[in-house]
């Protein structure tokens, strides 16, 4: 799906991450729990948040692990079965944010997209990761790139 959200892309992240859906004044907030109910990952996401460069949509990641943002997002993909990938695109580069029900987030930032366009066997290992995980939105990325 690709942005603008709606309340129902909401809900469904939240039943994907097994999380409590919150929304606050210019925000939602995916509030993911322990068993015990102390939090362990807070997901916000600003659907319009102003900044100097105009209105955008931010996307916050906070664990006891780090915190993490990512703006500009335009595409939120569902990864069967536990997973959100949230995605900002400039030009020929992506950065993504991927949210797992375990409370878990990986982020890439700056991942070239002719990546995605080069056989995984002539990929350095190090960016096999970064281009299995965008390419599960190859189909919105590269589309754009050509100006489909």
């Amino acid at each position: 799906m690709t942005y603008p959200l709606e309340a129902q892309d909401l809900e469904r992240f939240a039943a994907v991450l097994n999380a409590q859906l919150h929304t606050e004044a210019g925000a939602w907030s995916l509030e993911q729990r322990s068993e015990r109910g102390s939090l362990e990952q807070l997901v916000t996401i600003y659907p319009r948040l102003e900044t100097p460069d105009g209105a955008m949509t931010v996307v916050t990641v906070q664990s006891r692990t780090g915190y993490h943002q990512l703006f500009g997002c335009q595409i939120a993909l569902v990864i069967e079965p536990d997973e959100v990938l949230f995605i900002a695109k400039q030009g020929t580069v992506a950065s993504c944010l991927l949210v797992g029900a375990q409370r878990t987030c990986t982020l890439y930032a700056n991942v070239p997209l002719s990546i995605l366009q080069t056989k995984l066997e002539e990929l350095d290992p190090a960016v096999l990761l970064a281009a299995m995980q965008l390419s599960l939105a190859e189909h919105l990325l590269v589309a754009e790139s050509d100006g489909q």
